[in-house]
């Protein structure tokens, strides 16, 4: 009984029920909305973790022996950097 009544309620209130292109524009707004601040979002997330991988292995560098690995490992990604090898 209360359940038809809640029901009821929320279908008087809700005014898309008469315009449903008005549904529709609105969700598709809201969709467009969701995934641009996704995309921001992530491209700033991601932008951050790699600024601060940066500084740590920069840093590393200075380090005596992990310093000697990360140090060839940069040069290797500087290599195919370079040589443009190009991924299956």
């Amino acid at each position: 009984m209360e359940e038809e009544k809640l029901i009821e309620a929320i279908e008087k209130i809700r005014r898309d029920s008469y315009h449903p292109w008005r549904y529709l524009w609105f969700t598709f707004l809201n969709g467009i909305a969701r995934g641009l601040g996704l995309a921001l979002g992530v491209t700033l997330f991601f932008g951050i973790a790699v600024y601060l991988l940066t500084k740590i292995l920069s840093n590393l560098i200075n380090f005596p022996v992990i310093g000697y690995y990360v140090h060839g490992l940069l040069n290797i990604l500087d290599v195919y950097i370079k040589q443009g090898v190009k991924i299956r």
